[in-house]
């Protein structure tokens, strides 16, 4: 999305639910301005923080990296998370940048998409027990949640949220046992999303068939029609587990 649509869809996302829940805004841009004009909209709107990954492609030193978030950060008075995705942009974020980055009073908190649960208790040992750290691959959500993270924030969850809900309840729970066998249903149907043309485009497949319209993903992701081979089977099965979910069911 450009600029304004990415303007327009948190005007439409807080008009909906502004103030009935947090909204934490991805402000992340190529240019540090972009990402700091983000940033102030997001305050305008009165959003609840920013979020943003390193400026992304040119995979720029830590010292750009630690410029880039310190400027989203003094261009709105709100708090930000950090968003650490190596997997994509490149650079995975170093405890020597982690710790220069907690000297900002305004960040609060960290997305951790890497593929080390590792890094997630280390993040929290450093942050402390206010730092909210979140877990990002949802395949391994259990493990992010054990290894000490608050929550998670995924690419999947719309596709099967009541799934997600009931893993989080057993982990609350302390039904390990319970939780795990949730995780190893919810990274199956993960496995299968991601093994069609693009996982965006199944992803917006099966929550068309869920019932809300939300059309196809540009290019360069390419879109998944709903009769597409497989789609139909991956729909019957998230809606199988989700009727077991949503009634509280042991599997």
């Amino acid at each position: 999305m450009d600029l304004d649509e990415r303007k327009q869809t948190l005007e439409a996302v807080m008009d909906s639910v502004g103030g009935d829940m947090s909204i934490i805004v991805h402000v992340g841009a190529a240019a540090t301005h972009q990402a700091a004009d983000l940033a102030k909209h997001a305050e305008r709107l009165k959003a609840d923080a920013t979020s943003a990954v390193p400026s992304v492609y040119y995979r720029p030193s830590e010292e750009s990296i630690e410029r880039h978030w310190n400027e989203i950060t003094e261009a709105a008075d709100l708090p930000f998370f950090i968003y650490n995705i190596p997997q994509l942009t490149g650079y995975n974020l170093s405890m020597d940048l982690f710790n220069k980055m907690l000297k900002n009073e305004r960040v609060v908190g960290i997305k951790n998409s890497s593929e080390s649960t590792e890094q997630i208790l280390t993040f929290k040992e450093a942050g402390g027990k206010d730092f909210i750290v979140l877990n990002g691959p949802d395949e391994q959500y259990l493990a992010g949640r054990m290894m000490g993270a608050d929550g998670g924030i995924g690419g999947t969850y719309g596709t099967m949220p009541e799934l997600y809900l009931r893993l989080e309840r057993c982990i609350s729970a302390g039904e390990f046992e319970q939780a795990q066998k949730w995780q190893v249903i919810i990274t199956g149907l993960i496995k299968r999303l991601v093994s069609f043309p693009s996982m965006y485009g199944a992803s917006k497949a099966i929550i068309r068939m869920r019932g809300i319209d939300i059309g196809d993903p540009r290019l360069p992701f390419l879109p998944v029609p709903n009769d597409y081979p497989g789609i139909k089977e991956l729909y019957d099965d998230i809606i199988k587990y989700t009727k077991i979910a949503n009634a509280n069911k042991q599997i």
